[in-house]
């Protein structure tokens, strides 16, 4: 099994994951890979991708094209980068791409047969990756996976990043939205567990398109008022006055629950709870 961009937040809990429930065969594939598992591609180098299809790879899971800024690497990597990988991809490998559900754009509900109206640079070039694979893959060879937001342990940076570091520092806060905007979220050790659930149930899936949402929904206001109880501070804030993009209220996984049995082990308040530990 080969994880491109394994070497990211997703990929290092994945591939630990992997390699603790008997994946022997795990390599890890980015720009900086070396050394045992280790497997240095750029999948937006045509020369250095042909090495997927010498390695002939059982699973590809792509992790790569998780980015918003610049751009121009958000596009590389969901356009160039996903024909290249089409190239490279092997006729017994599966190719498992990790997409979003911002797809989806605004509305009340949806789920994996629903049209796509993505609203957002960053959701209309994941939408494109996936149109690319659709067309160059046969349906057997790839499995779309649209995930909601994903938080957890040593997350970098991303919204609770950002509101622990200002209930810390007393910063002010600004939105670019009204405050209305829903997210679901989804601990990075179940997603990992989803993942391996997903593979290992691979020959039985029948859907080309799988959600993986958490249960733990928030609008930005409701998540700022649950961050200044946790942590007893009263934020400065500004919201623009407009309504935000890719806004879809509710968002079904049905079909990845009904076939994996996957429930959730983490809560986003325990997390937050462990946020206010660790800054005491």
């Amino acid at each position: 099994m080969l994880l491109l961009g394994g070497s990211g937040y997703i990929g290092t809990h994945l591939s630990r994951k992997l390699k603790s429930n008997g994946f022997s065969k795990v390599f890890v594939g980015s720009r900086n890979s070396s050394g045992t598992g280790g497997v240095g591609l750029d999948i937006t180098d045509v020369s250095s991708v042909r090495q997927i299809k010498a390695g002939n790879f059982d699973f590809i899971v792509n992790l790569t094209g998780q980015i918003s800024r610049p751009i121009d690497a958000c596009l590389n990597q969901n356009t160039l980068g996903i024909q290249n990988l089409i190239a490279a991809c092997g006729e017994h490998s599966t190719l498992v791409h990790l997409s979003s559900v911002g797809v989806y754009g605004s509305g009340e509900s949806v789920d994996e047969s629903s049209p796509c109206n993505p609203e957002t640079p960053y959701s209309a070039l994941k939408l494109a990756a996936e149109n690319l694979l659709v067309n160059g893959l046969d349906q057997h060879q790839r499995l779309i996976v649209r995930l909601s937001n994903i938080y957890g342990s040593s997350q970098p940076k991303g919204v609770f990043a950002y509101l622990k570091k200002s209930a810390l520092s007393d910063a002010f806060l600004e939105f670019n939205n009204d405050g209305t905007l829903v997210r679901s979220f989804l601990h990075v050790e179940d997603l990992v567990s989803g993942l391996l659930a997903l593979l290992e149930k691979n020959e039985e899936i029948q859907s080309p398109i799988v959600n993986i949402v958490g249960k733990d929904r928030y609008t930005v206001t409701q998540l700022i008022e649950l961050f200044e109880g946790k942590f007893h501070v009263s934020y400065r804030k500004q919201f623009d006055p407009i309504k935000p993009y890719d806004n879809m209220l509710s968002i079904s996984d049905r079909i990845f629950r009904q076939m994996t049995d996957f429930k959730e082990q983490y809560s986003l308040d325990t997390y937050i709870d462990e946020l206010v530990d660790h800054a005491n």
